[in-house]
């Protein structure tokens, strides 16, 4: 079964509308071959484009999941993915979100990167020589499905997931602190939610960067200056509770905080 641009367009409409209005559609994996990748990434660029072209956002970053491999066994898969990060789903520590924005809102602690330039060389000390700074961040995961993340090409033809980001209030330059050692604890109203180590992330996040810069070359959108990297899950993904103050703490780069609000 090959799929037609007619069919990832019409799969994209699908999902954005949905983003928008706030809704759930079908899983998306009956309408591809199975662990089509190519087209469950088309779809995700077409979502991406539409959201560009009728909503005039800008693209200011990438994420990285499927990272922890706590988390691919968790929904039984064994390679990262990625999704886009537009300027309207950045937020800045502290934030309120409203739940009625979301499906059913989903949160986790990752290690931020942001470039100080373009990332034309792929390996490891290239992308070290491009990273200016790291912080921690809350992932705003939500899904256009009424159930979890389905197979991976449903995950990836949802933007992997991918609904914002919150930055953290502290900003280290890369190589301060060890980021295989920090240590991550989200807490909510005071209760732990998940915890974790940066080793969980491929061994080291800046690899996830790495795989992620070595396939945004090899598809023809090298990673660029000035951009926000995620790079997945420290911990597990857990239900965001509401009306609590949730805050992630990361050893040797501080933490971030914000609140999903039910009457938002």
């Amino acid at each position: 079964m090959s799929v037609t641009r007619e069919t990832i367009g019409e799969i994209a409409r699908e999902l954005f509308e949905a983003k928008r209005g706030v809704y759930t559609v079908p899983y998306v994996s009956p309408r591809l071959p199975e662990r089509d990748l190519d087209s469950a990434y088309a779809i995700s660029a077409e979502f991406a484009a539409l959201r560009e072209r009728e909503l005039g956002v800008q693209r200011v970053g990438r994420k990285v999941g499927l990272t922890n491999p706590l988390v691919q066994r968790r929904v039984g898969i064994d390679e990262p993915d990625y999704g886009i990060i537009h300027d309207d789903m950045v937020h800045a520590s502290g934030v309120r979100l409203p739940l009625s924005a979301y499906n059913r809102l989903l949160i986790e602690a990752e290690v931020a990167f942001v470039l100080k330039s373009d990332v034309m060389d792929p390996s490891r000390a290239g992308v070290e020589a491009a990273i200016d700074y790291v912080t921690p961040a809350f992932e705003v995961v939500d899904f256009r499905y009424a159930g979890s993340v389905g197979q991976i090409v449903d995950t990836i033809a949802d933007n992997a997931g991918c609904s914002g980001v919150v930055l953290g209030e502290e900003r280290h330059p890369y190589g301060e602190t060890d980021l295989t050692q920090v240590e991550m604890v989200i807490t909510g109203g005071g209760e732990e939610i998940t915890r974790g180590v940066g080793s969980n992330v491929l061994g080291d996040p800046v690899n996830a960067v790495v795989w992620l810069a070595e396939t945004a070359i090899r598809t023809g959108e090298p990673l660029r200056a000035g951009e926000v990297l995620l790079s997945g899950s420290i911990g597990y993904i857990e239900p965001w509770p509401a009306d609590v103050e949730c805050v992630a703490t990361v050893t040797g780069l501080g933490r971030v905080v914000a609140t999903a609000e039910s009457k938002g």
